[in-house]
């Protein structure tokens, strides 16, 4: 999918902003059981969000920003 996605724009800005969810998590001593825990979800899910691989929905996003304490234009400050 990688090789796909670098000319793809849309599958490029997904593993982007998955990637800043991990960064931001990362940064903020967090593991991945500790933001699915504070955003309701299960690790699995979070896992396929931060690594480009599934289309998540805005209130999923925002249940994640909140987890992680940030604002929701945060995630999209590439």
């Amino acid at each position: 999918m990688r090789g796909y996605a670098q000319n793809n724009p849309f599958l490029r800005e997904r593993e982007v902003l998955g990637k800043t969810i991990k960064r931001i998590r990362e940064q903020k001593k967090m593991t991945q059981e500790d933001l699915a825990d504070k955003a309701a979800s299960n690790v699995s899910y979070l896992a396929k969000i931060e690594n480009g691989y599934v289309n998540t929905s805005v209130r999923y996003l925002i249940k994640i920003a909140r987890g992680l304490s940030i604002k929701v234009k945060d995630l999209f400050e590439f």
